[in-house]
């Protein structure tokens, strides 16, 4: 019977059967079926999988939890409603009524059948039915709470509690906008399953991406915003796994306005999707527009309370203000000028009680005239001005400087004057003072040449003092004070190290110091120096530098002096060294040339002329001789002689000067040497002349700088009155020796030409020239009462002239007596170098003198002490390592004070006439002496001694 009851069902096509064959998976369905599941005929059967994914996943597990029931338990009838997914996308509401076919011995069933009936209008239906009341439930539960709101605290969280608990939603939530960088939304309240989702969701109502859910959307477009199905709607993608956790589906956001501004949202969150249909939204909206009304209402009651209460207490701190404050208050009637009330500091400054002072006008307190004071009193009150400088009479008669601050004020509907005063007496009298500081501060500053300024760390602001423009050379105010404004004044030289000075100054917030160059109207260089330091706040932050600013012209000038004078002062040290030097080189030079011209001349007296030999010896004292004259040159850099101007050949000096010279001329140079041996005499220092020489040839040859080029000297006559007009520079008329020196070396330009003369001026390097070589050649010449002109183009060469006066004078000279006179006298002879004692003693012992020699002062002042009178003369060195020779002189004559002393030296110019006339010294004979010399010195002291 139960299988013709179910062929029966099955087969009928008015209804919707299904069959389920639990042993083999098999489920039938009648035509009328498939069509209500959307099944197409050519399918009569479907399996498992197929009726898995036909029913809607939220109901899956109740429907097949119901035919697992009905399969354990016999004879029960199952009625289940669920919802299934068409292909379409449809959804279908759906009530199945299901019995189990069991078998004889009735265990589990074997088979499910069921009839389906299609309830999807209806439920819908009665589910919108039911959602609008739940939904007017809630509101109307909300519209209570709002009635009987007093906190907006206690409103948000009864509204949210309302909702999820009368209106069985998932959660929901108030957020208010926030106007920070992100445009956050701050959570104000929440009910429900929430779980700290509002935690861990970061929401915005910018338009960024976080800004696109349904909360940001509603505040930035004011409108409300729903997403139907969290699970699908991308909107929804950021916060989809943290709402899906909590069994969030769909979800509904609501702006909340006052007026036309949006400051909040109302979020509801549901457990199923498609929750929120249009009516719901429009019921829900109103509920969050009368929240937003609710809201702005206690706002605007807690504002009104707020500017209440503020009222109050301000009516107090006026009361509190006005009668305890330390500072003076008046209240006057602006029209009479009656005083209407005074506070006790006004009673403790004026000196009259409250009373006395609420009796009087204002009038009898202020000097001004009357109607002064009421032109004051209705500016205040009319708010043109409230700040005014006053003199007030005090109750003993004093007079005080105040300002005063007065304005408006109504009380009890009376307009008065509110008057604040201060006692700026003693303020004033400082100002005074500080001004009067100031203006002596200016005078002192203008009386220096010496400026103010200050800027800012944090902003460009600098000023300058009205000094600074004139010591930069601007105009008063021509600019802005600013930094490169500063630097523009400098010369450009300087710019780059003053900017990066200032910089690294300010770097390291250290002291500043610079100096610099700016350039005058007339093109002349003045310096200045700045010294700044960073200002320090009296809550220890710096913000700000000062700083002097100096004319330092003259000082610079005065350094630049003390340099060129420290210069020049190691210059002559260096000269000093070398004279000192080149007194050494002559001493020891002589010592070694002594032996050698003694020897030479002893085998002159010893071999006959007519032997070869004789010619050997002439030719080594010849030698000799030139070795002597050599040091003589040598000895011209020592300064320690004095000038001693004499009648002496130009020519004779020049060749002398020559043979120095040419070895540090380079082979480059060609000399042209044009000299006439006829010119006569000149007045002159020889030393001297030699050395204007050497500095005229040096400064041309150095000129052409190694290169190729002649170097010409010219030496002649000339006839001042002959010569064309113009060509000599002013000589009176006479005879002149003319010597030039031309070059074919670099030139100079007229503007160096004015200059050349000048001490330490130089066009040369800081190591290769001193400066002094003209200035000195321009001494001497200046010294020998002669002239020197200069010619010069650049690129072309240059030409130096000398004129010296002729002096029809001869020069001296003296006699050789080439007879060698005989000699018996005893002679002690003292050198410290042995060859030349030996060659000494020889030579006078060849021609008949009793010579007794010793290498050592000591000895020899011991040889004598013993027999004083044995000796007629003494012959010493002067530079000997135990005691110099006019030592030994003064330690022999105090044993024997008449004694003939002669003194050898290498170097004349460090003995003058006075150390010889104090020592006792008889004659100075100077390294290395011929025999003829020696021996008539001798006789002519002896023979004094002997008169």
């Amino acid at each position: 019977m139960d299988k013709c009851m179910t062929e029966h069902k099955i087969g009928n096509h008015h209804e919707a059967f299904w069959e389920w064959d639990l042993n083999t998976g098999i489920i039938t369905l009648n035509t009328e079926c498939q069509h209500m599941i959307g099944c197409s005929e050519e399918l009569p059967t479907i399996n498992f999988r197929f009726l898995k994914e036909l029913i809607h996943p939220d109901d899956r597990h109740a429907f097949f939890e119901a035919i697992r029931n009905l399969s354990k338990k016999p004879h029960e009838r199952s009625t289940i409603v669920f919802r299934i997914k068409l292909e379409t996308g449809a959804v279908r509401w759906i009530k199945c009524r299901s019995d189990g076919i069991y078998g004889a011995h009735h265990g589990d069933a074997s088979k499910i059948t069921g009839q389906i009936i299609d309830i999807t209008d209806n439920w819908q239906s009665e589910n919108q039915l039911f959602k609008l009341n739940r939904a007017l439930l809630a509101i109307s539960k909300c519209n209570q709470a709002l009635l009987h709101a007093t906190n907006q605290t206690t409103l948000l969280n009864d509204i949210c509690h309302t909702i999820t608990e009368m209106g069985y939603y998932r959660m929901a939530w108030v957020g208010f906008a926030e106007n920070d960088t992100g445009k956050s939304i701050m959570v104000m309240a929440w009910s429900g399953v929430e779980h700290g989702y509002l935690k861990e969701v970061n929401i915005s109502w910018d338009d960024s991406e976080r800004g696109q859910g349904p909360a940001g959307q509603s505040i930035r477009t004011g409108q409300p915003y729903t997403c139907r199905n969290i699970r699908t709607d991308p909107a929804f993608r950021l916060w989809r796994d943290d709402a899906l956790k909590r069994g969030y589906a769909s979800v509904l956001a609501m702006p909340l306005k006052s007026g036309t501004s949006v400051f909040g949202t109302l979020v509801i969150f549901s457990g199923t999707t498609d929750a929120f249909d249009i009516e719901e939204m429009t019921l829900l909206s109103s509920l969050a527009d009368n929240l937003a009304y609710g809201i702005t209402m206690l706002r605007n009651r807690k504002a009104r309370e707020t500017a209440e209460e503020a009222l109050r207490q301000s009516e107090a701190r006026y009361r509190s203000l006005f009668h305890n404050q330390h500072t003076v208050m008046l209240m006057i009637d602006p029209e009479s000028g009656s005083i209407i009330d005074a506070n006790p500091a006004a009673e403790s400054f004026y000196g009259w009680s409250r009373a006395e002072l609420c009796s009087m006008t204002i009038n009898e307190i202020n000097i001004l005239p009357e109607r002064m004071v009421h032109e004051k009193m209705q500016q205040a009150s009319n708010r043109l001005s409230n700040f005014f400088a006053f003199r007030h009479r005090l109750a003993d008669g004093t007079i005080r400087d105040v300002e005063v601050t007065s304005g408006p004020i109504a009380v009890d509907g009376k307009s008065l004057l509110y008057s604040i005063v201060n006692d700026v007496t003693e303020s004033k009298r400082f100002q005074n003072m500080a001004a009067e500081n100031n203006r002596q501060m200016h005078y002192i500053m203008a009386s220096t040449n010496t400026g103010l300024w200050e800027t800012s760390l944090t902003s460009d602001n600098t000023s300058w003092s009205d000094e600074i423009w004139s010591l930069c050379g601007l105009e008063p105010n021509s600019c802005e004070p600013t930094f490169e404004n500063w630097l523009k004044t400098m010369i450009p030289e300087d710019r780059e190290t003053m900017r990066v000075a200032a910089e690294n100054a300010v770097a390291n917030l250290t002291e500043f110091t610079g100096i610099w160059r700016v350039r005058n109207a007339d093109e002349s260089i003045r310096w200045l120096m700045t010294k700044g330091s960073p200002f320090i706040e009296p809550d220890g932050t710096i913000d700000r530098y000062v700083g002097l600013v100096f004319d330092v012209t003259e000082r610079k000038q005065a350094s630049e002096a003390k340099e060129q004078l420290e210069t020049q002062l190691r210059q002559a040290q260096r000269l000093e060294t070398i004279g000192t030097l080149a007194g050494g080189i002559a001493h020891d030079f002589n010592n070694i040339l002594t032996p050698i011209l003694g020897y030479s001349e002893l085998g002159l007296l010893t071999v006959p002329e007519e032997e070869p030999v004789h010619e050997y010896f002439e030719e080594i004292a010849h030698a000799a001789d030139r070795a002597k004259t050599l040091v003589a040159q040598i000895l011209t850099f020592s300064k320690a002689k004095e000038s001693n101007p004499v009648p002496i050949s130009f020519q004779k000096v020049l060749d002398e000067a020559m043979k120095l010279l040419r070895p540090l001329i380079p082979s480059t140079i060609t000399i042209d040497y044009q000299i006439d041996h006829t010119c006569r005499n000149v007045l002159a220092d020889p030393s001297q002349l030699h050395q204007m020489i050497l500095n005229l040839c040096t400064n041309s040859f150095q000129a052409m700088d190694g290169k190729i080029g002649t170097l010409r000297i010219d030496l002649n006559e000339v006839a001042a009155g002959d010569a064309p007009q113009g060509t000599l520079p002013g000589l009176d008329n006479g005879i002149w020796v003319r010597f030039s020196v031309s070059d074919t070396g670099c030139g100079m330009d007229e503007s160096t030409m004015e200059h050349i003369f000048e001490p330490f001026f130089t066009t040369k390097g800081p190591k290769t020239g001193t400066g002094l070589g003209l200035s000195v050649v321009h001494g001497i010449v200046a010294g020998f009462k002669g002239k020197i002109t200069v010619t010069s183009r650049p690129g072309k060469g240059s030409t130096f002239t000398i004129y010296l006066p002729v002096i029809d004078r001869k020069e001296p000279c003296e006699k050789e007596n080439c007879t060698i006179p005989k000699g018996n006298n005893s002679i002690l002879c003292i050198d410290d170098e042995e060859g030349n004692t030996r060659i000494i003693q020889e030579m006078l012992t060849k021609i008949g003198f009793r010579v007794e020699s010793v290498n050592l002062p000591k000895q020899a002042l011991e040889l004598f002490r013993q027999n004083p009178d044995s000796y007629d003369l003494a012959i010493s060195d002067q530079t000997m390592p135990e005691m110099t020779g006019t030592d030994l002189a003064d330690l022999m004559h105090e044993i024997r004070p008449h004694l003939p002393f002669v003194l050898l030296t290498g170097n004349e110019n460090s003995i003058g006439k006075t150390t010889l006339e104090s020592h006792g010294i008889s004659k100075l004979l100077k390294k290395p002496v011929k025999l003829t010399k020696l021996v008539s010195t001798i006789n002519e002291v002896l023979a004094t001694v002997k008169k």
